[in-house]
């Protein structure tokens, strides 16, 4: 009786022809983009009233920028919702994390739309304190006809269904993206375990054996159904607040053609028109196959679709919601300046070098071949909201390469900005940071700048003011945070070799540098976290402030070294440059090296301190064509201490 009475839900219309269906979508979003693209159709379809959204899937890693509602919840895929939602003005629509144990998924470099200050600083629609499951039930309880869209692992669905059983026995339908019968991912006859099936083999059968009346729309309809260049064109030209929500996470995705397989599974909630549908009995094995058997059926199976027409359909469907928004242009206007002679301090610098550092881009792809050196990388725009959440116009999107010079230095009273740059579609560029001390964001902006080619820039930040203008210039010891550069969103923008400094002592006559390796600083940060290496960091003492590097004691030996991870490894020019100031118990030759601890190669010099007792500072060069370093290595004689600070290794010579 209970299969007849299941075949009969299987075979009765969902829902009346004009019926609105509350639908609940549960999403692994930030593994793959189709995620993004299914939200944004639940989002624009009036058939569709989104009553919730929980998510599944848990990083090896908490990303160290944001912060967390529960601990027993990763919760980054809700956050990266919750910003979505609210960009598109939908902050009443309830968001909740899976609770521990979820399946391990990675979320990809779209973890950057998470790390927006709106979303770090709470100030976008936030999780719910409810985990999926209670979300679920809560709203089975509540919502009538209830529909469930899995578009990820079946972890949550499978525990709603096991814990929950009589509120999972409410809703009106499940529809699952997910298994494979005839084809593989890409299209072919070549059966395999899909993906959501996969990562939680015993969910699915949960799911599969339940009962439950089932839409199954897997591989066999959707392996096909691409968005080629031409429509994300279209899509994208509509410059919506949603189009560039979705565009901003397709940006971050990284890869050229996305396969819509989530879409098509959200469509199949309320329409059949693309799909050819059956009744099948379905089943999953230990290797996470799904398999089709005799007997009653148990779902409703998708064997194909119309690809061409739902993606035609889709894009049309998207683009027509809600309205272009284009930013206003920049307003406090300055002028390129000269970046003088050697600066007095590099506060920090970013050459997009080393992937150690990529936790730090906030906002940007990595470019490798249009780059101003070969075989470099710099830093590509994509889209994002202005980080000025306070004051900035949020209705609009730009495109921004945007840094955090992790720890958040403190300024100098003559803080300069050096950087490259190559323009396409626009002549305008504006310059902006974060300062910690005050909470807010000043900027400046540049306009008439050349396009086309990559060019060096150069700017006064103590020019910078808030949007109203208030604010005042950069004082001394004011820590700043994230440095930004933004163009209007149908330009583009590469950036390269951010080097923040204070400007050139009078009768300094060094050029300065012709390429930034390496600086720190010790003044914020923790040794082993910020600071990587062997080494103590200790307050200076009156009238000196802030921090510095102490040399530690091995214990065998009983002699005194310090190690300086350079944060990555580095490629040393033929002739490398060490700059730090220095107070030293000895004047006694140190062994100083920078070493490839992968190779275990050093490049050695020799140097006598010429004081001690009193802080100094010392300039070394080292002979070091077609050598690596990762590490900066200070040996010294048996007795001996060493206090560092200001440490800058570089390729000197004029830029």
């Amino acid at each position: 009786m209970r299969y007849t009475c299941l075949v009969l839900l299987l075979t009765a219309p969902i829902f009346a022809a004009d019926e609105r269906r509350p639908v609940l979508i549960d999403t692994d979003i930030g593994a793959d983009v189709d995620d993004a693209f299914a939200l944004a159709l639940a989002i624009a379809s009036p058939e569709v009233e989104l009553v919730g959204v929980t998510t599944v899937g848990k990083g090896e890693k908490r990303d160290p920028y944001v912060r967390h509602l529960s601990k027993d919840r990763d919760e980054d895929r809700a956050w990266l919702v919750c910003r979505f939602l609210t960009q598109v003005g939908l902050k009443d629509i309830p968001v909740a994390a899976g609770a521990d144990p979820q399946p391990k998924s990675e979320i990809d470099w779209q973890i950057q739309y998470r790390r927006h200050p709106a979303a770090i600083y709470n100030r976008t629609l936030s999780p719910t304190k409810e985990s999926a499951v209670e979300l679920m039930t809560r709203l089975a309880k509540g919502r009538e006809g209830l529909t469930i869209v899995a578009l990820g692992p079946l972890t949550n669905v499978a525990r709603f269904i096991k814990e929950q059983p009589e509120a999972a026995k409410r809703v009106k339908q499940f529809v699952i993206m997910g298994g494979s019968i005839g084809v593989g991912y890409d299209g072919k006859p070549k059966p395999e375990p899909e993906w959501n099936i996969k990562l939680d083999i015993p969910a699915a059968k949960t799911v599969f054996q339940s009962g439950l009346p089932l839409t199954v729309v897997p591989l066999d309809a959707t392996a096909t159904v691409k968005l080629d260049k031409d429509q994300r064109d279209r899509l994208f030209s509509a410059r919506t607040p949603l189009t560039y929500q979705v565009q901003n996470l397709y940006e971050l995705w990284e890869k050229e053609t996305p396969i819509l397989f989530d879409p098509v599974a959200l469509a199949a909630a309320f329409s059949e028109r693309f799909l050819t549908l059956g009744l099948a009995t379905l089943s999953v094995n230990d290797d996470g196959m799904t398999t089709v058997s005799k007997g009653l059926p148990n779902a409703r199976f998708a064997t194909k679709s119309n690809a061409d027409e739902f993606v035609k359909w889709y894009v049309e469907r998207v683009r027509s919601f809600g309205k272009e928004a284009p930013p206003k242009p920049p307003e406090n206007r300055t002028t390129m300046i000269e970046p003088g002679n050697f600066p007095t301090r590099i506060h920090a610098f970013e050459d997009f070098e080393t992937d150690i550092e990529k936790r730090w881009w906030m906002c940007g792809n990595l470019e490798t071949k249009d780059v101003p050196v070969p075989k470099g990388r710099a830093g590509r725009a994509v889209l994002t909201q202005d980080f000025d959440d306070r004051q900035g116009q949020l209705g609009s999107m730009y495109r921004a390469v945007i840094f955090n010079p992790v720890p958040g230095p403190p300024m100098g009273p003559s803080t300069r900005l050096r950087f490259k740059y190559k323009l396409t579609g626009t002549d305008t560029l504006r310059v902006q940071l974060y300062t910690l001390t005050n909470g807010y964001h000043r900027y400046l902006s540049l306009t008439g700048l050349e396009q086309g080619k990559w060019l060096d820039g150069c700017v006064d930040m103590t020019k910078m003011r808030r949007p109203d203008g208030t604010g005042g210039a950069l004082a001394t010891d004011e820590r700043i945070d994230d440095i930004q550069f933004y163009v209007d969103p149908r330009a583009e923008v590469l950036i390269d070799d951010m080097i923040l400094y204070e400007a050139a002592a009078a009768g300094e006559k060094r050029p300065f540098p012709k390429r930034v390796l390496f600086t720190s600083w010790f003044d914020t940060g923790r040794q082993g976290v910020e600071w990587p290496g062997t080494f103590e960091i200790v307050p200076h003492k009156s009238p000196r402030n802030w921090k510095f590097a102490q040399s530690v004691e091995d214990a065998k030996s009983g002699q005194h070294s310090m190690v300086i991870g350079l944060r990555g490894t580095r490629k040393l020019p033929a002739k490398t440059s060490l700059t730090f100031k220095y107070n030293g118990s000895s004047t006694d030759t140190v062994a100083i090296g920078l070493r490839d601890s992968g190779t275990g190669k050093v490049t050695p010099i020799e140097w006598k301190p010429e004081t001690k007792g009193q802080w100094a500072e010392a300039t070394l060069t080292l002979s070091s064509e077609n050598a690596t370093a990762n590490e900066l290595i200070f040996k010294l004689p048996k007795g001996a201490t060493l206090m560092v600070d200001d440490v800058l290794l570089y390729e000197g010579g004029n830029s």
